[in-house]
């Protein structure tokens, strides 16, 4: 009995001891995954930049601006004053694009015999760049702040895609564009993102990297101004190498081919100076390219009677509709003021450097008016913070190229409009960004203290932004180098994907900082 009693004891002990081991190693393999998976996604808070925690910036986007309004008057109707204001910003600066920023490019065209689509990657680029280069250099050398950073970041998005597709929209009839200076300006503005990731990643800007900042902008420029030396070697071995995008030489809103006007000989001509190739008709006969050259067109003070009477500043329009005698009456102050500071190169051409001047400063100023207009409406609506930034405050501070672009399509300069926006993008990198950050290092190069730049979430951005870029080559491609409607819907509803997933990142719902 005592042996059966024993014997039992040991087997409850040996179980025991079995079960206790196993439990043991059960515990072990599952601390042992527990503290891997803690590992890595601790490795991936220490590797990957985080996204901003919401609600730790409680100021308000009205603090950047002069103060006329508290928040609250704003909300109990001061804020029509604002609206009002902002409308009438944006038609003084079509006003300004229109009747002295863009017959200023053609002069400039014209004596450096430049082709149209360079002018819009480098002097209407640089010109229309002038308000995010203003915000950053204040931002960065006399009042330090983020602020110009984040909205050059944020107004990329909206030239990139918004732009492009505005210009689409605006056109009556599909346009056909030369696939060469969109090519050129996506690689430039694609390679210049990638900079701007590399340098900004670690969160400084050093001396060095500056310096590599404006190395590179001097080669955008030399790049772009001998586009002409090293352009017909590469559209002969994309074209008739490897046969691709040949299309897109000509305009194909040509008639059907059973027409008589289809059965026409054609008559092929070079390349035009707005990056467009044009099929014209033989004489007698009516052109089949729905788009004009620039120098086509009564830009050099070549107005008949009528015209100039028109355009005289105090010219009343009698004979017009009262809507037309309300918007002069309306405008007058805008183009009275306007004739007083900027002399008319329709009228005084030799005075065009001046006029292009003076352009850039009431471009910028007028920016600087939009903003703080779309600011203040945001701000009176409840808007987040976030959202204003990435939307009103982009839309605003781009203004200057979508106008400047939507006015030369009216003129009938189809090319000018993408290359405008991608080569501003460009420059907003370049030159907005890289010149104030390589004078910040240059004042204090003997210090060795490099120039901190805030980047929570902000790599994330620029990889939207480089996609950006890729969708709007890519939709561009597909619809075979052709303005249409529905491109230009497809390039707004890339630009609402992208947008949204920025707001998402930036509100911490993806990527998120540990806050607690």
């Amino acid at each position: 009995m005592v042996r059966a009693v024993h014997l039992l004891l040991g087997f409850f002990v040996l179980f025991a001891l079995i079960v206790t081991d196993t439990q043991c190693a059960e515990y072990n393999e599952s601390s042992l995954l527990e503290e891997s998976l803690n590992f890595i996604h601790q490795l991936s808070f220490d590797i990957l930049p985080r996204a901003a925690c919401p609600g730790t910036d409680e100021s308000s986007p009205l603090d950047d601006f002069p103060e006329l309004f508290t928040i609250e008057q704003l909300r109990h109707g001061w804020i029509v004053l604002h609206v009002f204001a902002a409308v009438y910003f944006f038609i003084l600066l079509a006003i300004i694009c229109k009747d002295y920023f863009l017959p200023t490019v053609e002069c400039i065209c014209e004596d450096l015999h430049l082709s149209k689509d360079v002018a819009a990657a480098t002097f209407m680029a640089t010109a229309t760049s002038m308000p995010e280069f203003f915000t950053n250099t204040i931002s960065t050398l006399i009042l330090p702040s983020e602020m110009g950073l984040g909205t050059i970041i944020g107004s990329l998005m909206f030239n990139t895609l918004g732009v492009a597709g505005l210009a689409a929209l605006a056109i009556d009839k599909p346009v056909q564009l030369d696939w060469w200076p969109i090519a050129r300006d996506c690689v430039i503005y694609g390679f210049n993102t990638i900079i701007l990731l590399v340098v900004a990643w670690g969160g400084s800007i050093s001396f060095v990297e500056s310096c590599i900042m404006m190395g590179f902008l001097v080669i955008y420029y030399l790049i772009t101004f001998n586009n002409n030396k090293f352009m017909p070697a590469i559209r002969v071995f994309i074209e008739d190498k490897m046969n691709c995008c040949f299309s897109t030489r000509y305009d194909l809103t040509a008639p059907p081919e059973n027409s008589a006007k289809a059965k026409l000989p054609l008559k092929k001509e070079p390349l035009t100076g707005n990056g467009l190739f044009v099929v014209n008709l033989p004489e007698n006969t009516s052109s089949m390219s729905s788009t004009t050259n620039l120098t086509d067109k009564t830009w050099h003070g070549e107005y008949n009677d009528e015209q100039q009477e028109r355009n005289r500043l105090c010219a009343y329009p009698f004979d017009e509709s009262n809507f037309m005698k309300f918007w002069w009456i309306f405008t007058f102050p805008i183009r009275l003021l306007l004739a007083m500071i900027i002399p008319n190169p329709l009228k005084i051409r030799k005075l065009y450097p001046v006029s292009f001047i003076m352009c850039i400063v009431c471009i910028g100023g007028n920016a600087y008016m939009i903003v703080w207009m779309l600011t203040a409406f945001g701000v009176a609506i409840h808007v987040p913070t976030i959202v204003m930034g990435l939307t009103f405050l982009a839309a605003g501070s781009t203004m200057p190229e979508a106008v400047s672009s939507l006015i030369s399509l009216r003129n009938g300069e189809n090319g000018i409009g993408v290359s405008n926006s991608l080569g501003a993008n460009s420059l907003a990198i370049l030159l907005s960004l890289g010149v104030p950050w390589f004078i910040k290092n240059c004042l204090n190069y003997n210090t060795g203290e490099p120039q901190q730049v805030g980047t929570q979430g902000i790599e994330y951005n620029i990889f939207i932004l480089l996609a950006s870029t890729i969708a709007l080559f890519v939709v561009l491609s597909f619809s075979g180098y052709r303005l249409t409607k529905r491109v230009g819907v497809a390039l707004f509803s890339v630009y609402t994907v992208f947008i949204v997933l920025q707001i998402l990142i930036e509100m911490n719902v993806f990527f998120p900082k540990d806050c607690s």
